[in-house]
């Protein structure tokens, strides 16, 4: 009887999230229909909403967002607005209205995504931020789809 062999199994850990933050004067349905337009995609304002705890308050605030599911790619958008009812979702980053998160990208480029952001007329600015400095990703695997 010969050797027996081993195999191991190994998972390669969850495709970590792409953030980046837009400032821009558009309104929340306004950005979405540019983005749209631009990436080809159908971003929709989902009812549900997620909580985090806002250590100013020393409470929980709901925050909305907008979600799209590449079916084909499965690549997940979410666009989420900073400020919501007088609360920034990230405080240390006022300066940015709007974070575009994509979980899964198999379907940009991220120098070609920030490219064809800046391109909208209306998007002032568009920043790349290292996923790990974002504990709002906690929340959108929980709550995401």
């Amino acid at each position: 009887m010969g050797k027996v062999k081993k195999y191991e199994l190994t998972l390669d850990d969850e495709q970590p999230f792409e953030v980046y933050g837009i400032s821009t004067a558009f309104a929340d349905y306004r950005l979405c229909w540019e983005l749209n337009q631009t990436l080809g995609i159908l971003l929709e304002k989902q009812t549900k909403r997620f909580e985090m705890f806002i250590p100013k308050l020393k409470a929980q605030h709901a925050f909305s967002y907008f979600f799209f599911e590449d079916q084909e790619l499965l690549t997940r958008f979410y666009l989420i607005k900073n400020k919501q009812e007088q609360q920034l979702l990230q405080a240390d980053r006022p300066m940015i209205d709007y974070f575009l998160v994509l979980k899964e990208n198999f379907s940009h480029e991220p120098a070609d995504l920030i490219d064809q952001l800046r391109k909208i007329n209306g998007v002032v600015a568009v920043f790349e931020f290292n996923h790990e400095e974002f504990d709002i990703l906690d929340y959108l695997i929980v709550t995401g789809k």
